[in-house]
C-alpha cells in the first residue's frame, strides 16, 4: 500500500488510538464479566429472544457475547493481523 503523507496538524490519528483503547476496554471488560454468569436454558432463551428485539448498540454487544454469538467459530476465516 501506498504511503499516505498526511498534514500533522489535521491528523486525527491519536484520537483513533484513544477510541480504539477505550472500545477494546470495553470489550475485554464484557467478555470477562459474561464468563462468571451462568445460566439455564430459560434464561438463555430469554436472552436470545431479548437480543433479537434490542436496538441499543451496547446492549447487543452485550447479549450476544452472553449468547456466544460474539464468538469466532472454530476453522472461520482468520482476519487476525489484518
Amino acid at each position: 500500500m501506498a504511503d499516505i503523507v498526511t498534514n500533522p496538524d489535521t491528523s486525527m490519528d491519536i484520537i483513533d488510538k484513544k477510541v480504539l483503547k477505550l472500545a477494546a476496554l470495553v470489550d475485554t471488560t464484557i467478555r470477562f464479566h459474561v464468563d462468571d454468569m451462568l445460566m439455564d436454558e430459560m434464561e438463555k432463551n430469554y436472552i436470545n429472544t431479548w437480543l433479537r428485539k434490542e436496538k441499543d448498540p451496547l446492549l447487543v454487544v452485550i447479549l450476544a457475547t452472553l449468547t456466544g454469538d460474539r464468538n469466532p467459530k472454530e476453522g472461520a476465516n482468520d482476519t487476525e493481523g489484518s
